[in-house]
């Protein structure tokens, strides 16, 4: 009995002892495996649309050729399609949607526009030509149209409503011009100032200031100014320029100004002054704000307020010192004055 319980103990500790180097080999080619390998990268695409923006003023019936280019600037050849897309912006920065010309209507350009060769393949760091021919109706309207050349995968058309247009990866990606087409006429210009605001008071800077200016007008425009900060006696102390964006037809842009100063006093005035148009028409505002730093006069007015109060109090003991000198010296005379009537 005793013999057989041994052997069943000799014979565990064996099992144990094989598990036990099992488990230890399978875990240092674990180790070894993660140590040794490598991620597998897929081959990378950038493309590059040049350039970015064209614009082209004609006039109606006319016929303008222009040359576009494309470049690869990844790793693998690119196998693209090339088509026209209208676009319209509805957003506050800028950004274009490609949508089809029944969304874009009167702004519709893709329709004029033609493109040699529709379908390329460009090898790694190679850039190819693009004829683009726009041949101008004889009734288009006036002012601004708009579409977009695209270049996307081949297999993949231009989706309505995408917005992926510029520099990036991706076997997907679509990448183009943004063609600005201004028929030449009589338009419209017309643009306003919907929003200037700053915060009325603040205690420290940064101060923020928001911009948004609405285009009324047939065509894109793109104003020019800057904002003038001028304190409580009328010294420019700070300017800041506007962004030079182009703003669409019915579309408005929102501008982000930033005075980066930090220790402010006093109330201010800021002026934004900006220009657009063919004449240079003129838009402004004006905005009030004040800048206290509350925490540091209360502070400071502690602090004095402590001050005045520590004077007082020596003054005060000074005072009482002095009277208690005079009190002991009275009374030293009067001691005097009994003894000498003795």
């Amino acid at each position: 009995m005793k013999k057989t319980a041994q052997k069943e103990t000799q014979n565990f500790r064996r099992i144990l002892c094989s598990l036990s180097l099992i488990s230890l080999l399978l875990i240092i080619n674990f180790a070894f495996s993660i140590l040794h390998s490598r991620p597998v990268r897929g081959q990378t695409q950038i493309f590059t649309a040049i350039p970015p923006r064209l614009e082209i003023k004609a006039k109606p019936g006319e016929f303008v050729r222009e040359i576009i280019q494309f470049r690869n600037e990844g790793d693998t050849t690119a196998y693209l399609s090339i088509a026209p897309n209208d676009f319209i912006v509805t957003d506050t920065r800028g950004t274009p949607q490609f949508v089809p010309s029944l969304v874009s209507g009167r702004w519709s350009a893709a329709s004029w526009i033609k493109l040699a060769p529709t379908s390329i393949a460009v090898s790694p760091k190679q850039t190819v030509d693009i004829t683009l021919s726009t041949n101008i109706p004889l009734d288009a309207l006036p002012g601004g149209h708009y579409a977009g050349v695209l270049y996307q995968s081949a297999g993949s058309a231009p989706r309505a409503g995408a917005t992926n247009l510029g520099a990036g990866t991706g076997i997907q990606q679509v990448v183009g011009t943004l063609v600005y087409l201004i028929v030449e006429g009589p338009v419209t210009e017309k643009a306003s100032i919907t929003l200037f605001d700053v915060p009325k008071f603040l205690e420290f800077g940064p101060v923020n200031f928001t911009t948004e200016i609405l285009n009324l007008s047939d065509l894109h425009v793109m104003p020019k100014g800057q904002i003038t900060v001028r304190n409580i006696l009328g010294r420019t102390t700070t300017t800041l320029p506007l962004e030079e964006r182009n703003i669409f037809p019915n579309a408005s842009f929102v501008y982000d100004n930033t005075w980066e100063a930090k220790y402010l006093l006093g109330r201010y005035r800021a002026d934004l002054s900006a220009s657009y148009g063919s004449t240079g028409q003129v838009l402004s505002a004006t905005a009030y704000f004040w800048v206290i730093p509350v925490k540091i006069i209360l502070a400071i007015l502690l602090a004095i307020t402590i001050i005045i109060l520590i004077i007082v109090l020596i003054i005060k003991k000074k005072k009482e010192k002095k009277l208690a000198e005079e009190i002991e010296e009275l009374e030293e005379e009067v001691e005097e004055a009994k003894e000498e009537s003795k």
